[in-house]
């Protein structure tokens, strides 16, 4: 069998091991989902495939939100280096071109600094008109092919510049795109992650308090089962929501795990953080849910959340514990409802 021939027998056996997967696994049909379970098959990236494989052992079934964050987890940087790469091509491919313009210029301007040299040492001994008038002529058309040169040159600077601006404005882009959670618009683990570590380090260095707000959406899977994942995918968005409508500007709302959902309170006290927690459990609480594709009600919807306060010299894991823990005692006493952390033991801790 020929080269080409083994590649696309290998490339269907990968294709159909990948299917089979999906099909073992009840995993819906999608570009994403097939992207996910074809690099599987593959065994290429570690990472996933013990994700994945974690799961599996843990007997627990692939819901979509799982699914979403093994994407968004391991696919959505690979388009972020990849636009990196392309972008750092196109820079390249730039800067070249405008290093070999800056050549040329100083090259015409070494010329025409010896044109000026012979012009001066023939004007030292030359009398006669014709021979004067050739020479300024010289000169003259000297100094506009200079000046031409001069203005190529401004204009393919001009054109980088704006190159350049372009291209750090896709990577921007690209990069906000890494960084958002497809389902809900808003920050996902990655970002959340991000800004705890820039919230941990400004705290640190300005002593003002930092607040870790944990929440998860009661019986989640229930309306999973029920309803099917597109309402599932419907309540998230509703809550992701209403934690946004409540949060200020400079803290960060994230989807931190399928239906789990972080904000990230810089600049705000725990007794801030737990009424802002607080408004945002009445305001999921109040609202009644009818499904888009039947106007079915759906009835209420809880969730239960966990709050904590950063405490100096300790690190982002300690205090993500924390805040979940304060989330599983939410659990634990019945849901729908805020723990926090005592404020004498954050005041012991200060």
């Amino acid at each position: 069998m020929s080269g080409r021939l083994q590649n696309r027998a290998e490339g269907w056996a990968l294709a159909r091991k990948a299917l089979d997967y999906m099909e073992e696994f009840n995993i819906p049909p999608s570009a994403e989902n097939y992207a996910i379970w074809s690099s599987y098959a593959c065994d290429h990236n570690n990472e996933l495939c013990d994700a994945i494989d974690k799961h599996i052992d843990e007997g627990r079934a692939f819901d979509q939100p799982f699914l979403d964050t093994l994407y968004e987890k391991y696919f959505s940087l690979k388009r972020l280096q990849d636009a990196v790469m392309a972008s750092s091509g196109q820079m390249s491919k730039e800067l070249g071109e405008v290093r070999e313009s800056l050549r040329a210029a100083h090259r015409d301007q070494i010329d025409y600094g010896k044109t000026l040299q012979g012009a001066t040492g023939d004007l030292d001994g030359e009398t006669d008109p014709e021979a004067l008038r050739q020479m300024v002529q010289t000169l003259i058309d000297a100094t506009a092919k200079m000046q031409e040169r001069s203005r190529n040159l401004e204009r393919r600077l001009h054109e980088t510049s704006s190159e350049v601006t372009q291209l750090r404005s896709n990577l921007e882009r690209v990069r906000e795109e890494a960084m958002t959670d497809a389902l809900t618009g808003i920050a996902n683990r990655k970002r959340f992650d991000e800004m705890l570590r820039k919230g941990r380090r400004e705290t640190e260095a300005d002593g003002q308090p930092l607040c870790l707000l944990l929440c998860d959406i009661d019986h989640f899977k229930r309306f999973n089962d029920t309803w099917g994942h597109q309402t599932g995918d419907q309540i998230i968005r509703f809550v992701a929501g209403c934690m946004t409508r409540h949060a200020e500007e400079h803290q960060t709302v994230a989807r931190y795990g399928g239906e789990e959902f972080g904000i990230v309170l810089p600049r705000t006290k725990l007794a801030d953080a737990a009424a802002i927690a607080e408004k945002i459990r009445k305001t999921v609480e109040s609202k009644k849910l009818m499904r888009k594709s039947t106007n079915e009600d759906l009835g209420n919807i809880t969730i239960s959340m966990g709050v904590a306060q950063f405490r100096a010299g300790e690190s982002v894991e300690s205090l993500i514990e924390r805040a979940d823990s304060n989330l599983y005692k939410s659990k634990q006493n019945g849901r729908n409802r805020v723990t926090t952390e005592d404020p004498a033991d954050v005041a012991n801790a200060a």
